[in-house]
């Protein structure tokens, strides 16, 4: 088995088939780490520069989402540690220096309508949704030390890969075995009614993310039963609702992912990386030649 970048050797982890489990990593740990993560090679479909060149986004959509899932998945003490509330209008000298002082410390930080808003979200989850993002201590394999935010790396032949799903669980019905496991992830939207965040998962390749997922934690020695999403709308009546990935399409996902994982690995070995994975020069035509002259 191929061994871990040095910067990663010191940490707890855990050898699980073909993938290493790492428990205790910080999100921001994690996202500084080596690896490719599901991220990036999705940016790479796009723009083998940009995605090459890509940094952690930061905004209030982005900041947003991070203090919803501190609460709505990991629960209050999480919430209480990751993230810092400021009462009060963000332009005074006053909640600068305090915003910049909470950031410096590694908080994200919202402001208090935010804050009210994934209150109100937490208390209006559906029922069924609770069920996936919460399980209880026997509802996940014992191997893993928290269902939470649990981060893997493996290799695909010379390219390391990563992921940190927000929740693994066994399947709701039972009889299953201690190998059999479901990928939760939760997704703040604007929409989710079918057809919304149906747009959001092509938009966003969302279908892409829980493929890379299922290859990960394959890779680690279990069967995937399946990949879910519960996804919540960020306004009143902040609607939820749980979407479960077709096997055809986490198949299809995985044949894309692994077709560009070969291009990746060429342009990590010297290959000039493609901008908008298009030719330099691209003749663009507004109109088919045989559109009528206006």
């Amino acid at each position: 088995m191929q061994s871990l970048p040095e910067i990663l050797e010191p940490h707890k982890n855990y050898i699980l088939n073909e993938a290493y489990y790492f428990p205790e990593l910080t999100n921001s740990f994690y996202h500084n780490s080596p690896g490719v993560s599901s991220s990036t090679i999705r940016k790479f479909m796009d723009s083998q520069v940009h995605a090459l060149y890509q940094e952690i986004e930061d905004s209030p959509a982005l900041r947003f989402g991070t203090a919803a899932h501190a609460l709505i998945v990991e629960g209050q003490e999480a919430f209480d540690k990751d993230i810092a509330v400021i009462v009060g209008s963000p332009y005074t000298n006053a909640n600068k220096s305090l915003k910049a002082d909470y950031e410096q410390r590694g908080y994200t930080v919202i402001n208090n309508q935010q804050k009210n808003d994934i209150f109100a979200m937490q208390e209006a989850l559906i029922p069924e949704a609770n069920k996936y993002l919460n399980p209880n201590e026997n509802d996940f394999p014992s191997v893993f030390e928290s269902p939470y935010e649990s981060s893997f790396y493996w290799y695909e032949g010379e390219t390391l890969c990563k992921l940190r799903s927000d929740v693994i669980r066994h399947p709701l019905a039972q009889p299953y075995s201690e190998k059999s496991i479901i990928i939760v992830d939760y997704k703040t939207t604007m929409d989710c009614s079918p057809k919304g965040f149906l747009s959001s998962v092509r938009k966003y390749g969302y279908d892409l993310q829980a493929s890379w997922y299922k290859r990960g934690y394959e890779k680690a020695g279990f069967k995937v039963e399946g990949f879910y999403f519960v996804a919540q709308e960020k306004k009143k009546p902040y609607a939820s609702k749980i979407f479960k990935m077709s096997e055809k399409d986490l198949v299809a996902g995985w044949i894309a992912l692994e077709g560009t994982l070969g291009l990746y690995r060429d342009v990590m070995k010297g290959e000039e990386p493609m901008i908008h994975n298009s030719p330099n020069l691209v003749e663009i035509k507004l109109r088919e030649d045989n559109d009528r002259e206006i």
